[in-house]
């Protein structure tokens, strides 16, 4: 064999052993799962006995979006847009049968039948070659219509207020009067036995001298236990908007959702309506008809693939003692309403939140509220999130 022939052999078994060498790296990839792992909410409405399979099949679908959302946080950019478009589309069922994950493990976290949840964890493992032929697999008519329910934005107006009570309170006139009849009635038979002593020009002078200046006295009394006395008869519930913990809690439902995938869903606070969303809910819960004009004219003119308005309050009432450790102890309820924006009409509701409470204490009020928001700013989202998915399919 000439050196020629010999030198070609020996490149083409190079180019062989170089196409074996990258099908094995290729092989071996794909033969090498991640581990993941995400927890998921469902609502349900049986209030007896454990929730059906449908909504722990919901749960887990959840879970599993999650696990893969963060899964590919460490991925490409187009590998997390392109799961964000089409990834709606694989059913739980599809995850299995086409083993795009192997299941390790799904637990219940929490069957809450207060706020009516069901909360699943999963563990498994992603197979990410498999998710990306799934993915490439989704006809464009479903990825179009994934993209339309993926990318309906929400708009979140969360007004923070603090609770206060004004007392109003009465003077013990009554009482007064009857005090003053008292002391008029005991002059009257002073002066009428000291007429029966002297009955002279200058003893009855004297005696109403002493009736004149008990009076004046008495009156000056009735004045006085009107304006010192504090009788509580009434209490009458007021709010002042808290701004600091507004923003703080506003970007703490931004993380949430983030952290869940939604990451098209705005803080209303950036919006010029938010002050007068918060002008009306400072002095109650009624919403004026001009305030929800001028709130859906803004977002359909600066944000108009907005298809949700979230509207609500954090309520913080008056702090108390702990009666158990003496710190200060915080109370936050969060209540609220989806809307939802239709053609050029009025927004419609779409779903109501569930009101959610949370207490907590610390050694100041700001350390006890902050733990509170750290609890209401999860399970608001969350509860958002459910009641989107669940009628929305998002």
């Amino acid at each position: 064999m000439d050196h020629y022939k010999q030198n070609k052999i020996t490149k083409n078994m190079k180019k062989l052993a170089i196409a074996i060498c990258v099908l094995l790296a290729n092989n071996l990839f794909a033969a090498a799962p991640i581990s993941i792992s995400g927890q998921g909410t469902a609502p349900y409405t049986n209030l007896f006995g454990k929730p059906d399979k449908s909504v722990e099949d919901l749960a887990k679908s959840n879970a599993i979006t999650d696990a893969i959302n963060r899964a590919l946080e460490n991925q490409s950019e187009a590998l997390r847009e392109q799961f964000k478009k089409a990834g709606p589309t694989i059913t739980l069922e599809d995850y299995f049968a086409k083993k795009l994950i192997t299941e390790l493990s799904t637990t219940l976290v929490n069957d809450d039948k207060a706020e009516k949840t069901l909360t699943m964890r999963f563990e498994g493992k992603l197979d990410l070659t498999a998710l990306r032929d799934a993915l490439n697999s989704v006809p464009a008519d479903q990825v179009q219509s994934s993209v339309n329910l993926s990318n309906s934005e929400a708009v979140i107006f969360f007004t923070v207020r603090m609770t206060s009570k004004n007392k109003i309170s009465t003077g013990e006139s009554s009482s007064t009067f009857n005090a003053e009849g008292d002391a008029a009635s005991s002059l009257a038979k002073n002066t009428e036995n000291e007429g029966n002593v002297s009955a002279t020009d200058e003893g009855v002078s004297k005696s109403e001298t002493s009736l004149k200046q008990a009076k004046g006295k008495f009156k000056e009394q009735e004045t006085f236990t009107e304006s010192s006395s504090e009788t509580e008869v009434a209490d009458e519930q007021t709010w002042k908007v808290d701004k600091a913990s507004k923003t703080s809690f506003g970007n703490g439902l931004l993380d949430r959702f983030s952290s869940k995938g939604f990451n098209d869903i705005l803080d209303g606070a950036e919006f010029e309506s938010s002050t007068e969303l918060d002008a009306a809910y400072g002095v109650g819960d009624d919403i004026p008809p001009a305030v929800w004009k001028q709130i859906v004219a803004e977002v359909r003119e600066s944000e108009p693939s907005v298809k949700y308005l979230v509207v609500g309050t954090l309520d913080f009432s008056i702090p108390t003692k702990d009666p158990l450790t003496g710190m200060q102890l915080m109370t936050g309820k969060v209540s609220g309403t989806i809307k939802k924006l239709e053609g050029t009409g009025r927004p419609r509701t779409f779903a109501a939140l569930a009101d959610i409470e949370a207490k907590q204490s610390a050694a100041t009020q700001q350390d006890a509220k902050t733990r509170v928001m750290a609890i209401l700013t999860e399970k608001a989202a969350d509860d958002i999130i459910a009641k989107l998915r669940n009628k929305s399919g998002l």
